[in-house]
């Protein structure tokens, strides 16, 4: 499978940050975000990077001459991720709104869309909410997403190896390593650097 347009489903820091990235390594990329004023600033800070060259991606730009032809704009997650093959979610780490973000996905992604979750929930119990746990993935960029050179892929023991593979490739293009974790040891990972972290508090 091949990937040209990916959806960023909320245009904070996180998502602001991946959608500049695919954006510069080729990427047709669609930002999604309810608020008009988040989505703008995003935009506008997005195509400055994008028209000024100022990149922190290691990987050779490859956008096109006029910058805002690969950066578009909704406010809906249907419209996002309608034409998206591989849809990144950027939202809280809050269950009952990613199961009702995946349960979306599950409904109006185009077929073998891939979803992936940048969040530290279990992406193993997020996907049994839908029909396509083979094409469902985490996909986490750890610390500043402008100086990290690593994603961190998470898979449930469902994620198929075309979705792993896929994704590394689109890892890849962004300048980033990849580190491929199983989702039970990465949460295992993530709670024990909590509870380290709450200790030393």
């Amino acid at each position: 499978m091949e990937i040209k347009i990916i959806a960023l489903i909320g245009a904070d820091i996180v998502g602001r940050d991946i959608a500049c990235l695919a954006a510069l390594a080729g990427y047709r990329v669609i930002l999604e975000d309810v608020s008009d004023d988040r989505l703008g600033k995003a935009a506008d800070w997005i195509l400055e990077k994008l028209e000024s060259c100022v990149v922190y991606n290691p990987v050779p730009a490859r956008i096109p001459r006029d910058a805002s032809e690969t950066l578009v704009l909704v406010h809906t997650v249907e419209d996002a991720i309608r034409d998206a093959d591989l849809v990144i979610e950027t939202l809280p780490d809050e269950m009952e709104m990613q199961i009702e973000i995946f349960t979306i996905l599950d409904k109006f992604a185009k077929p073998n869309a891939i979803f992936a979750s940048t969040g530290l929930l279990s992406i193993a119990e997020l996907a049994e909410v839908t029909f396509c746990a083979d094409r469902c993935i985490g996909m986490r960029f750890p610390g500043s997403i402008e100086e990290a050179n690593v994603v961190q892929l998470i898979r449930s023991s469902e994620t198929s190896s075309e979705t792993i593979a896929v994704c590394t490739e689109v890892a890849r293009r962004m300048g980033r390593e990849v580190v491929v974790l199983d989702d039970r040891a990465a949460n295992i990972s993530w709670e024990s650097e909590r509870k380290l972290a709450n200790a030393k508090d």
